[in-house]
């Protein structure tokens, strides 16, 4: 009876710890929001120039990124593309000889999805342009990995165990139209949906002795998000001569709903008298959510063959504010305590072969994650690199590849953790 004490007592601790032990590496993973600050990327044109668009866009993915752009389109336009991401995480030891002993575990992730459909109408005017765009783009991954594994000696078998796998992402529904209102001037707007789901799975195991009993605790988690949600988003875009382009984008607080159906399963056994105990859970909550405001601005030179163009965009993620739901207000706080203002900043280039109707393309940007931390070695920061092809003068076809990484180092717990993304976008469009 004592010994069933003692195990009902480890179950609970096992339980009520152990999901905050086995995210230890930053006090923000708990509430970590998915849909903030994890914008995918759009188009293989503008992913290959570094993410850059906002002055230059002309097709349909200018609801994405500047929906002035639209009324430089001056045919009918069909868009369509796909993507492709390869995410490696790795983590392990800093230094050898340390306790616990974590052991250096490598996860892969690939995925391959639809990116982007969209339709562009221009619509004859006497002077002037009026265009009209309706698109669907994925603007957000879920795609996530994780698993690590410790023993208490180098020698002993593993004691521990945690996994995570999440996949899923955010759809874009948009419609849209621009105007010029003066020669070198252009206004646009777009109403977008937000639709998407978050798939997370959640797995740990603990093995240990206690006064020569074995002990073997196993958890599962299993949670299903559906995102539904819309905000408005407003461009200009300026062209003062044919060398210089301008552009700004307002984006509204996004309004997002998220409904949830999670499961837990807990089965624990002992060696002394094969007792198990077993827990099973079950929950539909819902919140509602607000991001920010998001503010973008950039600049294009155009010089012959060449295209230079550069974006920031500032976002303060610590108005991200959960309106309704279970524990909203203790979430809120979590959010002011761990969230951050952040901006995001690309460079790219484009340069004109017309010898093969092709363009090469290359770029870098940084997007910073919105939470705090002093364990960041690294923040995210991508290289591109891209190539375009003009065929029969009425398609292109355009490639995309994007290399991202980000670290961090754990010094008092001898941990390391390095992600790695590999993304490749591709994108055709028909002009009529």
């Amino acid at each position: 009876m004592l010994k069933r004490l003692v195990f009902l007592i480890i179950v609970v601790l096992f339980l009520t710890t152990q999901i905050s032990f086995s995210q230890m590496f930053e006090p923000w993973q708990p509430i970590e929001e998915p849909s903030a600050g994890n914008f995918f990327g759009v188009g293989a044109r503008y992913m290959g120039m570094g993410g850059t668009g906002v002055a230059f866009c002309n097709d349909a993915q200018a609801l994405v990124y500047n929906p002035a752009g639209l009324a430089k389109v001056k045919r009918i336009e069909f868009t369509l593309g796909m993507t492709h991401q390869r995410l490696k995480n790795q983590t392990g030891y800093l230094n050898l000889g340390s306790y616990p002993y974590y052991q250096n575990v490598d996860r892969l992730q690939s995925n391959t999805r639809l990116g982007s459909v969209g339709l562009v109408l221009p619509i004859p005017t006497y002077r002037g342009s009026l265009v009209f765009g309706f698109g669907v783009n994925r603007v957000s991954s879920f795609d996530h990995t994780f698993k690590y594994i410790y023993s208490f000696s180098p020698t002993a078998r593993p004691e521990a165990m945690e996994l995570i796998s999440e996949s899923g992402g955010i759809y874009v529904w948009s419609v849209g139209g621009a105007i010029d209102i003066s020669p070198n001037t252009s206004l646009g707007l777009s109403l977008n949906f937000w639709n998407g789901k978050d798939n997370y799975t959640y797995i740990d195991s603990l093995a240990f002795f206690v006064a020569d009993t074995f002990y073997e605790i196993n958890d599962d988690w299993e949670f299903k998000d559906d995102y539904s949600g819309f905000n408005l988003k407003f461009g200009i875009m300026i062209q003062p001569n044919k060398n210089f382009s301008f552009g700004g984008v307002i984006s509204s607080p996004v309004w997002l709903t998220i409904d949830e159906e999670y499961s837990l399963n807990t089965d624990s056994t002992h060696s002394y008298d094969d007792y198990i105990y077993y827990i099973e859970e079950t929950g539909y909550p819902r919140w509602k959510l607000t991001h920010p405001f998001s503010f973008t601005f950039g600049g294009a030179f155009n010089f012959k063959n060449l295209l230079l163009a550069g974006d920031i965009n500032y976002t303060d993620w610590s108005q991200l504010e959960y309106r309704e739901g279970y524990r909203a207000g203790l979430k809120n706080i979590d959010v002011k305590e761990y969230y951050r203002d952040v901006f995001k900043w690309h460079i790219g280039a484009e340069f004109l072969i017309p010898q093969i109707s092709g363009k090469l393309r290359a770029g870098f940007f940084e997007d910073p994650l919105p939470f705090k931390s002093n364990h960041l070695k690294s923040d995210r920061r991508f290289l591109t690199l891209g190539l375009g092809f003009l065929i029969d003068k009425v398609m292109t076809l355009d490639i995309a590849w994007n290399r991202g990484y980000y670290d961090f180092e754990y010094p008092e717990l001898d941990v390391k953790e390095k992600y790695t993304t590999n993304k490749i976008f591709i994108t055709t469009a028909y002009r009529l």
